[in-house]
């Protein structure tokens, strides 16, 4: 526990760091990851999914231009089904 409580500290970056008060929480630069930690407290299946992501994955989610998996996948299925109509016709 004292291993995950010093990540949990680290990810917030609190202003003392002997207690987290609400004002941390919504700094601007720990809005990212304050679900992490929510989690990591109250749901530990999503804490561990957190801590088994793909770090390249998740970069680039990010550096993306979709705002959703859906948006990402409904983009991409369409371009594949655009592609297949096209070969059809030729």
């Amino acid at each position: 526990f004292e291993d995950m409580l010093c990540q949990m500290i680290d990810m917030i970056k609190p202003k003392q760091e002997e207690f987290i008060i609400v004002e941390d929480f919504l700094q601007e630069e720990c809005a990212p990851v304050s679900g992490a930690l929510f989690d990591a407290l109250f749901n530990l299946n999503k804490y561990l999914q957190f801590e088994q992501r793909d770090p390249f994955q998740e970069r680039q989610k990010r550096e993306d231009e979709y705002e959703t998996d859906w948006d990402r996948f409904a983009c991409m299925d369409y371009n594949r089904l655009a592609m297949e109509e096209e070969a059809r016709e030729e």
